[in-house]
C-alpha cells in the first residue's frame, strides 16, 4: 500500500472510511505486513496511525484483531529475532507491542480477547522486556525510534490494567525490570519512567507493598555484592546510574501520589545511602 491510500482513507468520513475498510480487506493485511517497517514515515505517521484510527473508531472486527493478535503476539512479532542488535528487527519487536499495547487496551471494552490471547501476550511481553538487547531509542531521522523496551513497558502497563490480568505474573515482571539495570546500558530517554509506570499500575491492583520493598532491597543488595566482589566496572556504574533513576523517580510518584508511605520511606533510604560513593 503506497502513502496516497493512507492519505486517501484518513480524508474519509467515519462512516466511508468503515466501508472503504470493508470492501478493500487488503488494506489491513497490508498494515500488518508494515507494523515493523524500518522507515519511519511509513511506520510512525502512516500505519500505527491509521491502526490507531481504525481501532478508536470501532473499524476493526473480531476476526481482524484476532489476526493482529496471532501473528504480534509470536515469534512473529514480539519476539523476532529477540536477541539481535544493531538491526532493523527491532523495529518490528517494538511496534509489534506498541500495537498490541493498544489492542488490549481497546479489549477492556470490546473483550475480543481469549484467556490464551491475553495469556500469549503477557508472557511474551515479559520475555520482551526481559531479553530485548537492542536499546537504542532513537536510531536516525530516516529510521526514527526503535524504543523497544519503552513500548514494551507500555504493553505491560497495558496488560495490567487489564481485568485478565493475573497477579502471579508481578514477580516476572519485576525480575524482567531487573534485568534491564545490568544490561551495560544507561538509559537515557526517560525509561526510567516507564519502569516505574509499570510499578505503580501493580501497586494500583493492591499488590502487597512489602513484595516491592523486597525487590528494591534486593536491587541495592547486589549491587553492592557486586561492588564487593568484582569492583567498580563500567557495568557496576551504569548499573548504579539506572537503579537511581528509577529509585528516585518512583519515590516522587509516591510522594505526589501520596501513597505507600512505608515503600517510599525504604525508597528515600537506599537513595540517601547510594547518591554518594563511600
Amino acid at each position: 500500500m503506497y502513502a496516497e491510500e493512507y492519505y486517501q482513507i484518513f480524508e474519509l468520513s467515519i462512516e466511508a472510511r468503515k466501508q472503504y475498510i470493508e470492501k478493500h480487506p487488503l488494506v489491513m493485511k497490508h498494515v500488518l505486513q508494515n507494523v515493523g517497517h524500518d522507515q519511519a514515515k511509513l511506520r510512525d505517521q502512516l500505519n500505527y496511525r491509521l491502526f490507531i484510527q481504525l481501532l478508536s473508531e470501532n473499524v476493526l472486527s473480531k476476526t481482524t484483531i484476532h489476526d493482529f493478535v496471532d501473528e504480534l503476539s509470536t515469534i512473529k512479532g514480539l519476539v523476532f529475532n529477540i536477541g539481535e542488535k544493531q538491526t532493523n528487527s527491532v523495529f518490528l519487536r517494538s511496534y509489534a507491542a506498541l500495537f498490541l499495547a493498544a489492542i488490549v487496551n481497546a479489549d477492556r471494552q470490546l473483550q475480543y480477547l481469549t484467556d490464551e490471547q491475553f495469556e500469549l501476550i503477557t508472557q511474551n511481553a515479559i520475555s520482551l522486556l526481559a531479553k530485548e538487547q537492542d536499546l537504542r531509542s532513537f536510531v536516525s531521522a530516516e529510521h526514527g525510534w526503535a524504543h523497544s523496551i519503552a513500548n514494551c513497558s507500555e504493553l505491560l502497563c497495558a496488560i495490567i490494567q487489564h481485568p485478565k490480568f493475573q497477579i502471579r505474573h508481578t514477580a516476572q515482571i519485576l525480575q524482567a525490570i531487573r534485568t534491564n539495570i545490568w544490561k551495560g546500558y544507561v538509559f537515557q530517554d526517560d525509561e526510567e519512567e516507564r519502569f516505574c509506570n509499570i510499578i505503580e499500575a501493580l501497586l494500583s491492583k493492591g499488590i502487597d507493598e512489602e513484595l516491592f520493598i523486597e525487590w528494591i532491597e534486593q536491587l541495592f543488595d547486589r549491587l553492592q555484592m557486586v561492588a564487593y566482589e568484582q569492583g567498580y566496572d563500567a557495568i557496576w556504574f551504569k548499573a548504579r546510574t539506572n537503579q537511581l533513576n528509577i529509585a528516585k523517580t518512583l519515590y516522587f510518584y509516591l510522594k505526589f501520589a501520596n501513597r505507600n508511605d512505608k515503600l517510599r520511606g525504604i525508597v528515600s533510604i537506599f537513595i540517601q545511602r547510594w547518591i554518594k560513593l563511600n
